[in-house]
């Protein structure tokens, strides 16, 4: 059995990101990245300062979106289905057997 003095307390917050509210700190640093990015954007193209903040807020709700715990959820609603890969294979034709068929062209209609 181990002694008191050996077992030392440990942070529980060690090794987790932090957090400001429900976002993570990366979050809240790429939204506000990317909200004033649109801001100036919008700004560059004189759209008034309403549709700036708009235009901002867009973006910084955008990488929110993408860049949460679970991305996956939202990219599978647009991508339902996930494509198989399978290795086949074709018989080799080279251009002068193709040519050796008499391949057929359709006559033009105009």
């Amino acid at each position: 059995m181990k002694d008191k003095q050996s077992i030392k307390p440990v942070n529980q917050s060690l090794g987790k990101s932090a957090s400001i509210g429900i976002f993570t700190g990366f979050q809240f640093a790429v939204s506000l990245m990317s909200f004033g990015v649109g801001f100036f954007i919008a700004f560059f193209f004189r759209l008034g300062m309403i549709w700036s903040i708009l235009i901002g807020l867009w973006f910084s709700a955008t990488t929110i979106t993408l860049s949460g715990k679970k991305p996956y959820l939202f990219w599978s609603k647009i991508f339902p289905g996930v494509p198989m890969w399978t290795r086949g294979y074709v018989r080799y034709s080279s251009p002068q057997e193709k040519k050796k068929a008499g391949l057929k062209k359709l006559p033009k209609s105009w």
